[in-house]
């Protein structure tokens, strides 16, 4: 192959390097620059880079050692597999030369001179996020490759990548959630002074001459209080979605039976096509609010498309088992970054001019999270909009009007006294979505178990104070429900390991420890 691979293991540097870049990294680029970096350290292959999908489902780069701009700029977007892609598996093309696939590219390949080029994709939550590329001047046999440090880099920043996008939704949802509160408030009282406002319009229209011009200042007045009474419901509908009656509904009858006024409100130049699935997908929802949505999100694809267009509604299986898909595109002017970050705030609008309120999609965003789904957006400028709802189906046997419950989280109680070691596992346990908490030793963490309820104890077993084996005896005593998981740093089988406690020998992956944990959890994780 032409190349002398690095040892991953040996002297450690790049691991220790990485791990501490990656625990005190201010931003998600800094962590691909660093992840980067590594894999050129570590691989032996000169130039490397890291790439992830944008909002509009094309891969971008994100960070890249040894490539020209020019280069970047011809090759961006391309990728094997595409955004919806759920079994991605590497590709490896061992001399571009003989790849008819790549004949388009094999101009811009043989100025950067590239002949050898590794696919490794990046994949986190059942889809595909993005993907790590490795270069070579010359023909490869990647069979011969050991990539065991890239893969392990793709599942780590998978998980930086799911950890930013879960965050990304708390934030969105804790702003929601406060503005709903605040926006109901206001809704409430303001309908008070508008049943009043249109008792006395009424009264007043009751008193004029039909035809008059007093009759049709009041019929002005009165078609304009109408109209702020439907906008407090539009805020009652954001602030509240929660209070509806939720029931199970399936899917693809709803939407037939919707149809008809969705095509009404697209209009003749604007034709609806819809595409459904031939098995049922059934979920727990308000027929109300999804009609409600279906009308917000159709309407917006309209008034995407002032000279007229189409509009596909279509339903899906979603990305990870136990979803449905969602969603509505046009084929509109489409919209820039800085306006896609924005459209599901409340009173946010690019419709000022012709009186939009600002409160349709962010309603859309308050009726999805009240069935404990999602929503999001892809978008670029002249390349039209696709809105993606994703909803859980509804299990088997669940009754009307239940909520779907949600996925029990394990807890765990992470013992550690090395701050570099600890900062990195507990972002890596979080991104997998167990519940962590912190101990620097066992004394500390006998305390912790006082307080908290703990699934899982995974502890070091050198520690000041109170060592990891002496821990989990006292767990097993007062704690029995408890299960341990014991980590060391040693080679030796450690001596006085209590009967059915585990041990998991350092250096480990996260995803290693992540199913160590839910091994002894089978029932709850």
């Amino acid at each position: 192959m032409g190349h002398a691979q690095a040892s991953t293991v040996a002297g450690g540097q790049p691991l220790v390097r990485l791990c501490h870049e990656l625990a005190n990294a201010s931003s998600l680029e800094t962590m691909f620059a660093a992840v980067v970096a590594a894999l050129v350290e570590t691989t032996g292959f000169s130039r490397a880079s890291a790439l992830a999908f944008d909002a509009a489902g094309v891969m971008r780069f994100r960070a890249s050692r040894g490539l020209s701009d020019a280069y970047r700029s011809a090759v961006e977007g391309h990728s094997p597999w595409t955004v919806g892609e759920r079994h991605a598996r590497p590709v490896f093309v061992e001399d571009v030369d003989d790849r008819a696939d790549l004949s388009a590219l094999r101009g811009t390949l043989r100025n950067e001179n590239i002949r050898a080029l590794a696919f490794l994709p990046i994949v986190g939550g059942g889809r595909l996020l993005g993907k790590f590329m490795l270069y070579s001047e010359r023909p490869v046999a990647w069979g011969d490759v050991d990539l065991e440090f890239a893969l392990a880099s793709a599942d780590l920043l998978a998980s930086f990548l799911l950890r930013e996008e879960a965050l990304e939704r708390v934030l969105r949802s804790r702003r929601m959630e406060s503005l709903g509160l605040l926006s109901g408030g206001i809704a409430h009282d303001f309908n008070n002074l508008l049943t009043a406002i249109l008792g006395y319009v009424d009264l007043i229209r009751g008193e004029t001459v039909r035809g008059t011009p007093a009759r049709e200042f009041v019929d002005d007045l009165l078609r304009t209080v109408e109209r702020a009474s439907e906008l407090t419901k539009q805020l009652l509908a954001f602030a509240r979605p929660d209070q509806a009656q939720h029931e199970v509904v399936e899917l693809g009858e709803f939407l037939a039976e919707v149809r008809p006024s969705l095509e009404r409100l697209c209009g003749e130049r604007r034709p609806l096509q819809v595409d459904l699935p031939h098995e049922p997908m059934a979920v727990v929802a308000s027929r109300a609010q999804l009609h409600q949505l279906l009308l917000n999100l159709v309407a917006n694809a309209r008034d995407a498309m002032p000279m007229g267009g189409a509009v596909v509604l279509r339903l899906g299986p979603g990305r990870t088992d136990g979803v449905c898909s969602l969603s509505v595109t046009d084929t509109g002017t489409g919209m820039d970054e800085a306006t896609r970050r924005r459209l599901f705030e409340p009173l946010f609008t690019t419709k000022l001019q012709e009186g939009g309120s600002g409160l349709g999609l962010a309603t859309c965003y308050a009726i999805v999270a009240a069935c404990g789904g999602d929503i999001d957006v892809r978008s670029a400028p002249g390349e039209g909009s696709t809105f993606v709802v994703t909803l859980p189906l509804a299990g088997l046997g669940q009754q009307p009007g239940a909520r779907p419950a949600p996925a029990p989280v394990a807890r765990v109680l992470l013992v550690e006294d090395q701050e570099l070691v600890r900062s990195m596992l507990v972002r890596a346990l979080v991104a997998m979505g167990f519940h962590v908490v912190t101990a620097v030793d066992g004394q500390q963490a006998l305390g912790v178990l006082a307080c908290h309820e703990v699934d899982v104890v995974v502890s070091d077993i050198v520690m000041p104070q109170l060592g990891g084996i002496e821990l989990a005896k006292m767990v097993a005593r007062q704690w029995p429900q408890v299960r341990v998981l014991l980590v060391t740093g040693f080679v030796d089988e450690p001596q006085g390991v209590p009967p059915g406690v585990p041990v998991l020998g350092k250096p480990f992956l996260p995803r290693e420890l992540g199913q160590r944990i839910r091994a002894l959890l089978p029932q709850r994780v």
